[in-house]
């Protein structure tokens, strides 16, 4: 595939430079809605440097990304960021006031958001912007100050519609607040509103098809790695299902959860019986991850016996992480929600460049973003996250520019278990997701919770 002209010591593809004239054509106000690993941050920073009026300009994003947005701007473009920290502007040493490029993560925002007002920013950055998707939050209505007034506002995502587009209002309404003013408008359209005695909801999707047309011609420039990158491999996915270490102990909780959760941790059993639903579903999956651990770790173990390959493996919860490090035969560093800044690029570049290193363990949040594992190829989704767009999102960590092989995802599933259906519904979401974003036909029901529910309830 064809590269365009160098520019300091960076080649661009076609695409990107496509993009950076979309951005343009939207008069510097787009949802850069790009697949996981096509280089948005690359395409804001050229952005930037093409246009000097831009500038001055603040990017915020997630914490864990702000020393990439430091290294990606000197090395792509010659510009050193001032990387902010802490919620006492008065005491940061590294604010510097004439900073042409300022990076702080969403949540010390509204801390320091009158001195970053004070420097009349031209540009807004909005990386990973599924993090201000609801409106009512406090790093939300920060965010929706600092952009008011700003000539160019750019929201970066992969996956901005991370579970229903309700999410996507808040986004809409900074870029565009001519076109999307109004929440209660845009719910009733698109949201499938409903109401309870509680008050209305908006949790559904209608309207799809219309709202994805509106997107496209109005401020979102979409590329999907298959239409763009035709030499980049394809990403395969495989269930693994994985044995139980004691599969009476799983049908008893199931069956007579409360009586099981009496024998096991009886100071909780007055909560859980005034929200049985909620807590049974939480400790079943929690059951189910523990119980297939030693499955899990023997199949980690085979492909390190008997490959030459590095693995990247992503768990939720701490004590799975924990085990998985203990428990697996291979140097391996590991990045949850306790490893940031430096750190974290340092693991990642060990991982990247060091041979003996073939185990990455990631916190699906904490390590689904922002990084690149294309020193592997493959990867293992030991626990499920319930927002389907993080599990995208950490796939992808492999599967981006720079990848040569074919990228195999593997869900390690405890068979037969709530985990099985969790992980259905999540496959179907992924796709109905998708199906905003880039058209075609999908139901309309956006809720994993009500719909795990539902099948747990026919039991």
């Amino acid at each position: 595939m064809g590269r365009t002209r160098q520019i300091n010591n960076t080649q661009l593809y076609p695409f990107q430079e496509q993009a950076i004239d979309s951005i343009d054509d939207f008069e510097g106000r787009s949802l850069l809605a790009l697949d996981m690993g096509l280089g948005k941050t690359l395409i804001a920073l050229h952005y930037l440097e093409r246009n000097p009026d831009t500038f001055p300009a603040i990017v915020v994003c997630p914490a864990s990304v702000k020393y990439i947005w430091e290294h990606e701007s000197i090395h792509h473009i010659g510009l050193r960021a001032s990387v902010l920290e802490g919620t006492r502007p008065s005491m940061n040493g590294y604010f510097v006031k004439r900073s042409k490029l300022t990076v702080l993560n969403y949540d010390i925002l509204s801390h320091w958001l009158e001195r970053l007002k004070a420097l009349n920013p031209r540009t807004i950055i909005l990386d990973e912007s599924h993090y201000i998707s609801n409106r009512k939050t406090k790093r939300s209505k920060a965010t929706r100050e600092l952009c008011k007034g700003v000539p160019y506002v750019i929201a970066l995502s992969g996956t901005p519609l991370t579970n229903r587009p309700a999410e996507l209002w808040s986004t809409l309404n900074i870029l565009r607040p001519d076109l999307y003013p109004s929440f209660w408008n845009y719910g009733h359209r698109f949201c499938s509103p409903k109401l309870t005695p509680w008050g209305w909801t908006f949790r559904g999707a209608t309207n799809l098809k219309e709202l994805r047309s509106k997107l496209g011609s109005q401020l979102m420039i979409r590329y999907r790695k298959e239409d763009v990158l035709t030499d980049l491999p394809e990403k395969v996915r495989q269930t693994i299902p994985c044995d139980l270490k004691d599969r009476e102990q799983y049908e008893y909780a199931s069956s007579d959860f409360l009586g099981w959760l009496k024998q096991h941790n009886s100071a909780r059993l007055d909560g859980a019986k005034k929200a049985i639903a909620l807590t049974r579903v939480s400790y079943l999956l929690k059951l189910s991850a523990r119980l297939k651990l030693r499955s899990v770790v023997r199949w980690v173990n085979k492909f390190l016996r008997e490959t030459d390959e590095k693995l990247v493996l992503f768990a939720v919860h701490k004590k799975m992480i924990e085990a998985l490090q203990r428990r697996c035969k291979a140097k391996s560093v590991v990045i949850d929600g306790s490893v940031t800044g430096r750190k974290r690029k340092a693991a990642v570049d060990q991982f990247q460049h060091d041979r003996k290193t073939r185990l990455f363990i990631g916190n699906i949040r904490a390590a689904g973003i922002g990084i690149t594992l294309t020193a592997a190829s493959t990867v293992g989704i030991t626990e499920l996250d319930w927002v389907p767009g993080n599990l995208t999102q950490a796939e992808d960590r492999i599967h981006r520019i720079g990848q040569k092989k074919t990228s195999w995802v593997y869900y390690l599933i405890a068979g037969d278990t709530i985990e099985e259906r969790m992980c259905e519904i999540l496959r179907q979401k992924q796709k109905v997701i998708r199906d905003t974003l880039d058209g075609g036909n999908a139901p309309n029901d956006f809720d994993v919770f009500n719909r795990l529910l539902r099948t747990i309830g026919r039991e």
